[in-house]
């Protein structure tokens, strides 16, 4: 069984004396680095079959688009082949009123069909 590879995000975290994710800042730009090279990592591990959604705008973005991307431009990244359940997800509860609870139900929903969060400080 191969060994966990650890993401440039965690290697960063290490290098840096960072254990707790939430003591990161927005002044901390070896964050966003390091989170450009984990996607640009999955695009190629994925071997492109894989799109950005950016949260609340429902905005998709291929492969392509990933690299390089922008602060702020893609919250989460999905396989290709996932690309029909998270558009039903999406048309399905977006579709309701708002509520914390039908919030919850889709970002829960969401994250789990992501294979990354792209959390940006």
């Amino acid at each position: 069984m191969p060994e966990y590879e650890k993401s440039e995000l965690e290697k960063e975290m290490e290098r840096h004396g960072v254990r707790n994710p939430w003591m990161l800042t927005e002044f901390d730009q070896w964050v966003n680095d390091a989170m450009r090279r984990d996607i640009e990592n999955i695009v190629e591990r994925e071997r492109g079959e894989v799109f950005g959604l950016k949260l609340w705008t429902w905005e998709t973005l291929p492969a392509e688009k990933l690299k390089g991307v922008c602060n702020f431009s893609v919250d989460l990244i999905f396989r290709v082949k996932d690309k029909e359940k998270v558009l039903k997800i999406i048309d399905e509860e977006a579709k309701k009123p708002f509520s914390m609870a039908n919030t919850r139900k889709i970002v829960d929903e969401l994250f789990d069909l992501a294979i990354l969060s792209c959390t940006w400080v």
